[in-house]
């Protein structure tokens, strides 16, 4: 038996299309440091030009992210696997006034070819991105943006591209749960699931955190 979604709760039924693939994008802010933040609604849009489709929230605020990428047009899709899902998870929760994801995150900084931003020494693959258009699609801003540059650990992959699992447990990602003072986050990788609790950071006020951390969940 199939159950209808009420007309004022179909925004869940974008909940159906996980699992989901979250990576982790690079961007530089307005004072020349780096940025880093995960997202999971990316989606390849055309082979030739090589181009992809990234939705991050621009209502009721914008995502710092999605400011940077408007400023500078450029941006780093980093791939990530399930050895540094905390990490990936940790840099979704907000910082404290001077803080920085990309040096609280302890993620190794790549020299990039191509574009502005750095990408992460310890993600499988990087694509380097320039910014085609930016379009208001609702409470999300579409980025359409070509593929400049890109490349791979030969390990992880094959010469055809596709997933060496011997080297590389993609994050495929399908619940997640806020609790008390972290949220539980599942994956499945070849073998079964496999389930990360991450801490919320000490830092932050525990009411401010919980409303941010519920915005960033929405893209991861």
């Amino acid at each position: 038996m199939k159950k209808e979604i009420k007309i004022e709760e179909l925004y869940k039924s974008l909940l159906l299309l996980q699992p989901s693939r979250p990576i982790l994008c690079t961007t530089k802010n307005e004072d020349g440091t780096d940025h880093v933040a995960p997202f999971s609604w990316i989606t390849p849009v055309s082979q030739k030009p090589p181009r992809v489709a990234m939705a991050l929230l621009s209502k009721p605020q914008k995502q710092h992210s999605l400011e940077n990428i408007e400023r500078i047009g450029e941006f780093i899709v980093n791939m990530p696997d399930l050895r540094i899902a905390e990490k990936m998870i940790e840099c979704s929760y907000s910082t404290k006034f001077g803080e920085n994801k990309f040096d609280r995150s302890g993620f190794t900084r790549i020299p990039s070819v191509e574009v502005e931003p750095v990408s992460i020494g310890e993600c499988k693959a990087h694509l380097e991105c320039k910014v085609v258009s930016i379009q208001d699609v609702g409470d999300h801003a579409l980025i359409i943006a070509d593929v400049i540059h890109a490349q791979y650990d030969d390990k992880a992959f094959t010469p055809e591209m596709l997933i060496n699992t011997t080297e590389y447990d993609p994050c495929i990602h399908i619940q997640s749960y806020n609790l008390n003072n972290s949220q539980l986050h599942i994956f499945i990788n070849p073998t079964g699931s496999y389930v990360v609790e991450v801490p919320y950071p000490k830092a932050l006020n525990t009411n401010e955190n919980d409303e941010k951390n519920c915005e960033e969940r929405r893209n991861l």
